[in-house]
Order: C-alpha cells, then sequence, then structure tokens
C-alpha cells in the first residue's frame, strides 16, 4: 500500500533473457557499484557448475522507447534444490535507496517473487512429477527489505535460525565418551547397518516421530513431505550412512541424527538431530552429540557447524555445552506451491 491510497501500480515482471541477464545479474550481486558488472559476469559464468539458470529469474525492467531496457529495477531468481525446493534470491536496494521508493519497491519484488513462484510451480521431471513444491528464503535479520517482500508474495516466517559452530579436537584431546547403558531399550544404529531396501521407511518414520511437539521450526511441519525433508538432508555436503544414526526404543525408530562432510567449508555439518517425546529428556542429545564429535575427529576434521531454531532453547543450551558458539543468523521463510 501507499499512504493508504490503494494498491501500488506495478509493471508486470518479465522472464530475464540474454538481452537482460546482464543487467539482472548485477542487481543480484553484492558489491560496490564498480565492481559489479565483473561480480555478475562470474555469476553467469559459474551459474551452471551451481545450478543457477537465470531463465528462471523474473524482473522488473525500465525500457527506452525503442525497447531496449534500460534499467532492471527488481529481480528474483529461483534456484531449483534438492527435496522439490526451490531457494529464492532477491535485488537488494542500491546504494540504501530503491528505485520508485520502499513501497514500489516492496511491490516490485513481490510481484518477481510471485512470477517465479508460478515458474517453479510449472516445472516437472522426467516422469512428469512437479520438481518443486516449497520455495524458500533466508534472509539476515536486517534485511527488511527481502523479509517485507517475501510477506507480501505469499512467503510464511518458520522459524529465526542460528548458525553455530565448533572447533573439534583430534581424537587424542577428546573427553571420555558417556559410559553406561542407554535407557532401557534404547538403542542407536548406524544408518549403514540397516538394509538398503529399508533404510528409507525407518529414516521417514524416525524424522516424522522426531517432528511430535518439535521446538524447531515447528511451523514447517505439514508444509514439505518427509521424504522429501530426507531427500535434502542426503544432498548435503557428502552423504555416507556411516555418518547418519537412528534411534530405536525397541524395534520402532524414535529418531535420528544425520552428519555430512562439507568440503567447501572444511566442515562436518550437524545435518539433523531430532528425537522423539518419548525419548527425550534421557541424556541421549549429549551422547548423541559425543559420538558426533569423536565421529568427526576420526574423519580428521577440525569444524563443525549446525543451525538450530533460536526459540529450541533445549537444542541450543545442548551445542552451547558442547563448544558450539553462534556466528550468523537468518529468517527461514516458505512458501508451499
Amino acid at each position: 500500500m501507499n499512504g493508504g491510497s490503494g494498491p501500488v501500480a506495478v509493471a508486470s515482471p518479465e522472464r530475464v533473457t540474454d538481452q537482460t541477464e546482464l543487467l539482472a545479474a548485477m542487481r543480484l550481486v553484492s558489491v560496490p557499484p564498480a565492481e559489479r558488472e565483473g561480480a555478475a559476469r562470474r555469476l553467469l559464468a559459474a551459474g551452471p557448475r551451481h545450478g543457477i539458470d537465470f531463465t528462471h529469474a523474473w524482473a522488473v525492467i525500465d525500457r527506452a522507447p525503442g525497447g531496449e531496457p534500460r534499467l532492471v529495477r527488481q529481480v528474483c531468481l529461483a534456484v531449483p534444490g534438492s527435496g522439490r525446493t526451490a531457494m529464492v534470491f532477491l535485488s537488494d536496494p542500491v546504494g540504501g535507496a530503491e528505485p520508485g521508493g520502499p513501497e514500489v519497491a516492496k511491490a516490485e519484488r513481490a510481484a518477481c517473487i510471485q512470477a517465479a513462484a508460478a515458474d517453479m510451480a510449472t516445472l516437472v521431471d522426467a516422469g512428469g512429477a512437479r520438481r518443486v513444491a516449497v520455495m524458500q528464503a533466508l534472509p539476515e535479520p536486517r534485511e527488511a527489505w527481502s523479509i517485507e517482500a517475501c510477506h507480501a508474495a505469499g512467503f510464511v516466517t518458520v522459524g529465526h535460525l542460528t548458525y553455530m559452530r565448533a572447533s573439534v579436537p583430534p581424537l587424542k584431546r577428546q573427553p571420555p565418551a558417556p559410559t553406561g547403558p542407554f535407557p532401557a531399550g534404547v538403542e542407536v544404529v548406524s544408518v549403514a547397518s540397516i538394509p538398503a531396501a529399508r533404510r528409507d521407511a525407518v529414516l521417514v518414520e524416525a524424522l516424522e516421530r522426531s517432528y511430535e511437539e518439535t521446538l524447531d521450526c515447528p511451523e514447517l511441519c505439514g508444509m514439505r513431505e518427509t521424504r522429501d525433508i530426507l531427500e535434502s538432508h542426503r544432498c548435503t555436503g557428502v552423504h555416507d550412512p556411516s555418518m547418519w544414526w537412528v534411534v530405536f526404543d525397541g524395534s520402532s525408530p524414535r529418531g535420528t541424527m544425520m552428519l555430512a562432510h562439507v568440503p567447501d567449508q572444511h566442515a562436518v555439518e550437524l545435518v539433523y538431530l531430532g528425537l522423539s517425546p518419548d525419548v527425550r529428556g534421557k541424556g541421549l542429545g549429549r551422547r548423541l552429540m559425543a559420538m558426533a564429535m569423536r565421529a568427526t575427529a576420526a574423519a580428521r576434521i577440525g569444524e563443525m557447524t549446525c543451525a538450530v531454531d533460536a526459540r529450541n532453547v533445549p537444542a541450543v543450551r545442548l551445542y552451547e555445552s558442547c563448544g558450539f558458539a553462534g556466528f550468523a543468523q537468518r529468517v527461514a521463510l516458505v512458501k508451499s506451491l
């Protein structure tokens, strides 16, 4: 809205083409103005290696009377990923200013997001199945311009993520692992030891039980198929089934811990750790984290990272007690297609 006078008039977004992709890329790189063209060209050159396709970018464009593009006002780039998701990237304010003012800019960004969402909804794989079911955005909390545009385009906030990391001592300097038996009936099993034909079913059940009464992005529950979430976890870093575990209570999966080596970060990521309500509060989280630290040290990797909803105070305290400290924050925004 604009001063209460009614909806802001916005030109229809256009799909970015070869003619406009450099201008669009220049609006997406966060570097000083003098460096934008070079950074944009590098983004375009590297894009195909990272699944970035600028035909999935939509922009509001100012054109000269003859139709030549003069200025990309706002742009949204959607990048399809694993687990039927797509990540959204938006143009930021140029030098602190906004073409047309902040309300017009918000409306233009929202229109670009909606055009990208409609585009993503049409993508299918070779078998005719939809490739994207959920769109995601992860702006920093200070990026109000991005958060407001996403909300205007129908995204909902599902969590405020704290990114944490810890140094991992080598094995010879690891603290003693917790000893003694697990609670009665509870055992922790490596996914590598589960027959391949059963793994997905076991992991899906373990994940779904861990989502019960969860404090970690509870708004996300039900917005994605669990098998899609599992696929996203599996595509994080380098997947190694021996670095994934399932917590069983008797024969029933009651939780899981998943680690992945992320070579680009020279770290192991704690992709997921979750337990069902009936096995929480029994010290299993601390024992699992000790296993994670020792597995990381055994792989001769000196850092572990994770992301956790800041509202999940028990998890934050557990990670802090294991030496983790926060280093970044993001707002998790999701739009179901």
